[in-house]
């Protein structure tokens, strides 16, 4: 979970600060225990820490979905040995839509 933190946290002040020339360090900080920014380089003007925070919950929920997404579902192989076994309507039903009601995507 940590890794999905972190690729929120680099997102989300990558995002807040896209129009200047940044140099961000995200890491995790073992005494906080959370991932932040470390380093916005050299004439950044950060974000406020509730702008950050409001979109790297926004990120994490995200990247949560996609990844938990990507998880759950068989590789292509066996979905494809699937479909032609039992049809795309069956597929559709018996594989896809439980991973997505399973995962909802984040509003």
């Amino acid at each position: 979970m940590i890794e999905y933190e972190l690729e929120a946290i680099t997102e989300a002040a990558i995002e807040l600060v896209k129009d200047q020339p940044y140099a961000i360090k995200c890491e995790y900080d073992e005494e906080q225990k959370k991932c932040v920014v470390k380093e916005w380089g050299e004439g950044v003007t950060p974000p406020s820490d509730s702008d950050l925070a409001t979109k790297q919950a926004e990120k994490l929920a995200h990247i949560t979905y996609i990844k938990n997404r990507k998880l759950e579902y068989p590789d292509f192989g066996t979905q494809l040995d699937y479909i032609y076994h039992n049809g795309i309507e069956k597929w559709k039903t018996d594989i896809v839509d439980p991973v997505k009601t399973k995962y909802p995507k984040p509003s």
